[in-house]
């Protein structure tokens, strides 16, 4: 059986977007992300770049060098293609990949490790791209909605 399917006609807008994001791939969070970017922050268009353990690849040389140097390689790309105003870095809680992977020693040491993990990306992303803003936010899930605290 072959799907045939053609999308609904969506205006292009030719200006670039006005920011990268950087969040975890984890669909239990997926429609909270796009709400809080859309509406919260008010991005109409961005860059997206979304992996298990979002920012944390661009902090994980240490122990993951080839993770750490593909998200690194994502994040000059997506840069030098949008120049963007801001770049916006969001963690969340229960994240999978730092429990499952073992980067904390107990999921109730997660969120601290995820927070720090974005504060060294700030300042690595302040001294390769300068003039760009960088925002910091983690998400926690409150029923079948989800909480934004900006950090």
């Amino acid at each position: 059986m072959t799907l045939s399917h053609r999308s609904r006609p969506v205006a292009i807008d030719a200006a670039r977007p006005t920011a990268v994001v950087v969040h975890c791939s984890d669909p239990r969070y997926q429609p909270h992300f796009q709400d809080f970017l859309h509406s919260g922050l008010k991005l109409d268009r961005y860059a997206l770049i979304a992996v298990p353990g979002g920012p944390q690849c661009l902090v994980v040389a240490g122990y993951l060098p080839k993770f750490s140097w593909a998200g690194w390689r994502w994040m000059k790309f997506m840069k030098n293609i949008t120049q963007p105003a801001r770049i916006v870095l969001i963690a969340h809680d229960d994240c999978r990949w730092y429990i499952e992977n073992r980067f904390v020693p107990h999921a109730t040491d997660a969120r601290g490790h995820q927070i720090n993990d974005m504060r060294q990306a700030r300042a690595e992303l302040g001294e390769r791209f300068e003039r760009v803003s960088i925002e910091l936010f983690y998400a926690t899930l409150d029923g079948d909605a989800a909480q934004f605290e900006q950090l």
